[in-house]
């Protein structure tokens, strides 16, 4: 069964919040199983096993935190073998011209670096979930819809 990882970093719970709502909708997929990690918790291996990875964070001056940043310098060791893993992001912020794009982006280039495969969205923000404070109603329904986007393209793709 194809295995999808969320790692998420999170210090208000904003973010935390999002990755479970992600998880529903990856869950709604038939034949998907889910992992739910904070970054701290998430090993090199759990990316080398896992099928599709979706990882968030709070927006920090535009880019992803330093724990994320952590977990991409660390994945050197296995440059390569993410190639052809459906990849995604997430983020949240205190505003909505807080750098959201661009911490997503931020993720992004990194998961592409090592060959991944990038869901967007055609409706709503294009480049993955955002979250102004607290995830109200429009954004938890994007996010539940990104992950069964995730769902669908790990299961073409495995």
């Amino acid at each position: 069964m194809p295995q999808v990882l969320i790692s998420y970093f999170s210090k208000s719970g904003n973010t935390k919040k999002m990755a479970g709502v992600i998880k529903e909708g990856l869950e709604s997929v038939k034949g998907i199983d889910v992992t739910l990690k904070e970054v701290s918790e998430t090993t090199l291996d759990d990316l080398l096993e896992s099928d599709g990875i979706i990882i968030g964070c709070p927006t920090y001056f535009g880019v992803m935190t330093a724990a994320v940043k952590d977990l991409m310098d660390k994945s050197i060791k296995h440059f390569g073998k993410l190639t052809g893993k459906v990849g995604g992001a997430f983020t949240s912020s205190g505003g909505i011209a807080g750098g959201n794009e661009t911490t997503i982006l931020s993720i992004l280039q990194g998961l592409l670096i090592h060959g991944m495969v990038i869901q967007g969205l055609s409706q709503g923000n294009h480049y993955g979930p955002v979250s102004i404070g607290a995830p109200d109603e429009k954004a938890q329904d994007e996010c539940v819809r990104y992950g069964k986007l995730i769902g669908q393209l790990t299961i073409k793709l495995s």
